[in-house]
């Protein structure tokens, strides 16, 4: 498949960005600029034209207490472009990758395996399970790529979210104490390594389906703000508080682990983010 086109929406954000470097040669990166995926007509015009050989789809609605407001934005990113990208691939012929997250789960079983029953709590996490619907729905070759707390460098669209990381080292710099949730835990996910792992999934022609892909381990946000601190070097009073200490809008799962049963685990997650600290 070295002559592949590969081509990547959301080009610029933090995963495209990643995905972008791995596929190399092979990548086609586009982003609102390029392409609009709200405006389906145009989309399926300009992959029609392109004739990619995989598109890959970063392009989502990711503020998850946003998403409480914005109902019809989120819907518009993560169900119906979703829809229409999967419908026009299957016209095409060719495989969609689509990402999704640890947030269509409700917590309560505390880990998941790929094909356990989503159950979302957030709109978020309602219109990224509908996105995963609609994309069963539309085609049978796809990769639904389930990922939870992406970190590693910032994406260059403005749009592109500043991770965990780099907020709790900018509060560090402001402040000597930082407090953190320590009742919520989830698995952890550095770009760089995701976008590793979805090159060797298109790659090597896997099976199409639902795949779960975070580095190896769990943390809650404390753990994990503890270890930034710990590699960085910051002096910082790290404080362990409760998630409803924080005023929320949108319910988040208090414990939505990703089980990956079906692919050759990633390296643990500090190992991940003491390779981010020291770039």
């Amino acid at each position: 498949m070295q002559n592949d086109k590969i081509l990547i929406l959301g080009a610029k954000g933090m995963l495209g960005g990643q995905l972008l470097k791995v596929f190399g040669a092979r990548a086609i990166g586009w982003d609102r600029q390029e392409c609009d995926v709200t405006d389906f007509d145009d989309t399926k015009a300009r992959l029609a034209r392109l004739k990619p050989d995989v598109v890959i789809n970063c392009v989502a609605f990711n503020d998850v207490d946003g998403a409480e407001d914005k109902v019809e934005a989120a819907y518009s990113l993560n169900v119906a472009a979703v829809g229409n990208l999967a419908a026009v691939c299957k016209e095409l012929g060719v495989p969609l990758v689509h990402f999704s997250t640890n947030y269509v789960f409700d917590g309560k079983a505390g880990e998941y395996q790929e094909q356990d029953e989503p159950n979302p709590q957030s709109i978020y996490g309602k219109t990224k399970h509908q996105g995963e619907i609609e994309l069963a729905k539309s085609t049978d070759k796809f990769y639904l790529v389930r990922t939870s707390v992406l970190f590693g460098p910032k994406g260059e669209s403005e749009l592109s979210k500043k991770s965990f990381v780099d907020l709790m080292l900018d509060l560090a710099d402001k402040s000597g104490t930082v407090k953190a949730v320590k009742d919520e835990t989830n698995s952890l996910t550095y770009a760089p390594d995701l976008a590793e792992a979805v090159r060797q999934l298109v790659d090597d022609k896997k099976p199409y389906g639902v795949y779960h892909i975070t580095n190896s381990g769990q943390a809650s946000w404390y753990d994990f703000a503890a270890e930034i601190f710990k590699l960085s070097g910051k002096k910082v009073e790290l404080v362990p508080v409760s998630a409803s200490e924080f005023a929320r809008k949108a319910a988040r799962p208090t414990k939505a682990v990703l089980l990956n049963t079906k692919l050759p685990a990633l390296r643990p997650w500090q190992e991940a983010l003491k390779d981010f600290l020291t770039i």
